[in-house]
């Protein structure tokens, strides 16, 4: 709930500082420290452990949400900002982690789905939540909140998770663990797939609120309620999908899942009217898709490796940082040549439209 809070802010948080066009150098930067953290960070889970890693990556979390609630000037803050988002990506690899070790292969669909359907479940409270912030309040107010639910998580996770055992886990990250990893053609077609729909969510999460609130003159409570609606699909579908992978398989609804989101992220490019209802019609048919994607990769990730195969985990997870560098990469590149904004769109939607091929590969029996 603390990423929900701030994620969709973020962009525009930053672009009042330092202007639309150094968003994205900020958010590359912020992704390649991530990565190179990424990197690392195994070797110190083996030393500190499941528990410890959690408890001292959620603490610095608190920290940096207290001072972007709080920093006034604009060079403190993209340092701050870059230790927050790379901090985050550290934390989501440790709960990938403890639910590793609490699943059984039976049926990890079930618990991949049920984890997702509660992640997303906070997604949609808290952008109702924060579009009624926003009405008396500014960007400080949403960081704080945001720093009190990380707070509480500190809190949780210090009492609830005493007495973890953990596995006996792999070597710090080097070339050898990436040779090894995209040796094995499976978890090669599972980086691929999940890369693609991370770079969807960078260009989505990025973008859309500046083109939303800048280029089309939405208020950020009419946002805020798109947004809502928009990620009500997370919450109604992955965990019944969950249980439908343990018994079925990923292949075909990962190309569904594809063609949905790359046929909804076209048709983006030829709205430009402000209405708020065939916005969030349509930004929920593109989630609608993601969902799909983002259970039945995971599932299909996971069921691929061991338990203990937290460098795995590392590289499969350093997909969003490295989206993160290559999308607003891609962008920086690209907005001088294209006529409007609204041609990020077209150029999400064909790629989008590739995954249904990556997912084609998977071998109608592989599981």
């Amino acid at each position: 709930m603390h990423l929900a809070f701030t994620s969709y802010i973020n962009s525009s948080f930053l672009s009042a500082s330092f202007g639309e066009n150094n968003v994205s150098l900020i958010y590359i930067w912020s992704s390649i420290i991530s990565i190179l953290a990424l990197f690392f960070i195994p070797g110190m889970l083996r030393r500190l452990g499941g528990y410890r890693f959690l408890l001292f990556f959620s603490l610095l979390d608190t920290f940096c949400l207290f001072l972007l609630s709080n920093l006034k000037s604009s060079l403190n803050i993209i340092p701050v900002f870059i230790f927050y988002f790379t901090v985050n990506n550290l934390i989501i690899f440790a709960l990938d982690e403890l639910l590793q070790i609490f699943s059984k292969n039976s049926q990890l669909g079930r618990v991949r789905g049920l984890y997702l359907t509660l992640i997303n479940l906070a997604w949609v409270i808290a952008q109702v939540v924060s579009g009624k912030a926003f009405l008396s309040s500014s960007f400080s107010a949403l960081y704080s909140v945001a720093f009190f639910i990380m707070a509480a998580f500190f809190l949780v996770a210090f009492f609830s998770l005493k007495n973890l055992s953990d596995p006996k886990y792999d070597k710090a990250l080097g070339l050898r663990s990436f040779r090894n990893f995209f040796r094995k053609t499976n978890l090669t077609r599972a980086y691929a797939i999940n890369f693609l729909l991370q770079f969807f969510y960078v260009w989505m999460v990025i973008y859309t609120p500046i083109y939303l609130y800048a280029h089309l003159g939405f208020s950020w409570r009419e946002i805020s309620l798109i947004f809502t609606v928009m990620l009500l699909p997370f919450v109604l579908i992955q965990f019944p999908l969950g249980n439908y992978s343990d018994s079925i398989g990923e292949r075909k609804m990962l190309m569904f899942g594809f063609a949905i989101a790359a046929l909804a992220t076209l048709s983006l490019f030829f709205i430009k009217s402000h209405d708020i209802w065939v916005w969030a019609l349509l930004l929920f048919s593109t989630r609608i898709g993601a969902a799909v994607i983002e259970v039945m990769s995971d599932v299909y990730f996971f069921k691929h490796i061991e338990r203990e195969s937290d460098e795995y985990i590392s590289v499969y997870r350093n997909t969003a940082p490295a989206s993160y560098v290559l999308a607003p990469l891609t962008a920086f590149v690209i907005f001088p040549l294209i006529p409007s904004f609204n041609f990020i769109y077209l150029i999400l939607g064909t790629f989008m439209l590739y995954g249904i091929y990556l997912a084609s590969t998977i071998r109608k029996n592989d599981k």
